[in-house]
């Protein structure tokens, strides 16, 4: 079918909030919509749960992708995507009633290639909400929208919240990377292509979080390591467009994020070898002054693979 929008969930074991999910996407105002469900290799039943609704309703579809993460899963949904747009949803994530209406309204309406929204927590140790972000209705050039979103503040580099329309996917051969904060790394793409993106704040999109407290989530090695890197690959694709200097300002507020969280990730990674905290907090910083300070050339020949947070 030809849609409106096309929404992509990525499912791994979301269980029981997978049909809170659909639900919520199920009762949007707006109809003109497909869901393509890509099952990433479930095993506690997921899949069981998508299939009921793509029996139910036309409009959702199960697809089966059991290679590589949530980033392969993603591009599978945007291979299959048929919609002038693509919405990403979490499988344990929530949509306001009107959410995909107001989102494609704004977009339509202003021509532009992204819309955004505001969105609020949802914490499941204590099933209460909180604010996160709010949006106004604004519209924004594409370089106004970069700069915003490199300073990851007022817009986040979440790849959920927003619209995006196709075409930035398939003109540019973008592709999600199978890693952890792929967001940071792909988003900064997607916004440099965009002719403008506009904001809207009669919606809002549900994020659900483990606990209350950043520090409490599962942190590993894997996931230290995947962060540091969002700046390397966020500034190569910079020099590569020619605008690394002109969006430096911008990036550096990434930067001093994942600088000076650096001691709090360490500590989570921890395995009670104080030594080994603080060699690791010293690669980590150095690595990161590295990949700021070095020329691009030097930039594209770093091994990114090599972890310094062990």
């Amino acid at each position: 079918m030809n849609a409106a929008v096309s929404i992509v969930i990525p499912v791994h074991n979301c269980g029981e909030m997978l049909i809170r999910c659909l639900e919520s996407i199920q009762q949007q105002s707006f109809r003109e919509f497909e869901v393509l469900i890509v099952n990433n290799g479930s095993t506690d039943g997921s899949d069981k749960i998508a299939a009921a609704f793509s029996e139910k309703d036309e409009r959702f579809c199960l697809l089966d992708h059991p290679e590589g993460g949530a980033g392969s899963a993603r591009n599978f949904g945007v291979s299959k995507a048929s919609g002038e747009y693509i919405a990403f949803v979490d499988g344990d994530d929530r949509l306001t009633k009107n959410y995909i209406g107001e989102l494609y309204t704004a977009a339509k309406a202003n021509d532009a290639d992204i819309a955004l929204c505001g969105f609020r927590y949802y914490f499941l140790n204590t099933g209460r909400e909180s604010r996160g972000v709010s949006m106004s209705d604004k519209v924004y050039s594409g370089e106004e929208a970069l700069s915003l979103l490199l300073q990851d503040s007022k817009i986040k580099f979440y790849l959920w919240g927003r619209l995006f329309r196709r075409s930035l996917f398939t003109e540019h051969e973008i592709r999600i990377p199978d890693m952890y904060y792929e967001d940071a790394v792909i988003t900064p793409q997607l916004f440099y292509y965009a002719n403008k993106a506009v904001s809207v704040s009669g919606c809002c999109y549900l994020y659900t979080r483990a606990f209350s407290k950043y520090a409490e989530i599962n942190m590993s090695a894997q996931r230290a390591n995947d962060y540091i890197n969002t700046i390397p690959l966020i500034r190569l694709f910079l020099e590569e467009q020619g605008c690394c200097r002109q969006f430096q300002g911008s990036l550096m507020h990434h930067v001093f994020h994942v600088y000076f969280a650096m001691p709090s990730i360490v500590r989570q990674c921890s395995k009670g070898n104080r030594n080994e905290d603080r060699q690791n907090l010293k690669n980590a910083r150095t690595k990161i002054r590295l990949c700021l300070r070095c020329s691009a050339q030097k930039l594209r020949l770093l091994d990114l693979q090599k972890p310094v947070v062990k």
